[in-house]
């Protein structure tokens, strides 16, 4: 059996051979990792852009969440996941919306007029 893959260290290469990610994928959960600090918990995958919920016991099997070398269990902690902020991220809007466009100054002007 081949060694799990650590999703904390893992680089966009390594995560696309876990089931369910792709390469775009792939890069959007290092980036999300990058900004927001490791996954102490499975289910903060989830805030991840279109990431699979359905694919998450598949990767379980093939993965794992642990402390890159170094940092000790006591810093890692548990960060708190919330399952609001989960299904906001999850009902985000793709794309241009009216209220993206509506910051812009001439669709601001057409209202006043």
């Amino acid at each position: 059996m081949t060694t799990p893959i650590n999703i904390n260290t893992a680089t966009a290469k390594e995560l696309t051979q876990l089931p369910g990610i792709a390469k775009n994928l792939a890069y959007r959960i290092v980036n999300h990792r990058n900004r927001h600090g490791y996954f102490t918990h499975w289910q903060e995958l989830l805030e991840v852009k279109e990431f699979p919920a359905g694919a998450l016991d598949k990767i379980k099997t093939r993965a794992n969440i642990l402390p890159p070398a170094g940092i000790l269990k006591e810093e890692f902690g548990p960060r708190r996941v919330k399952t609001a902020q989960i299904e906001r991220v999850r009902k985000k809007p793709k794309g241009y919306t009216k209220a993206i466009r509506a910051t812009r100054s001439s669709d601001r002007l057409k209202r006043s007029a």
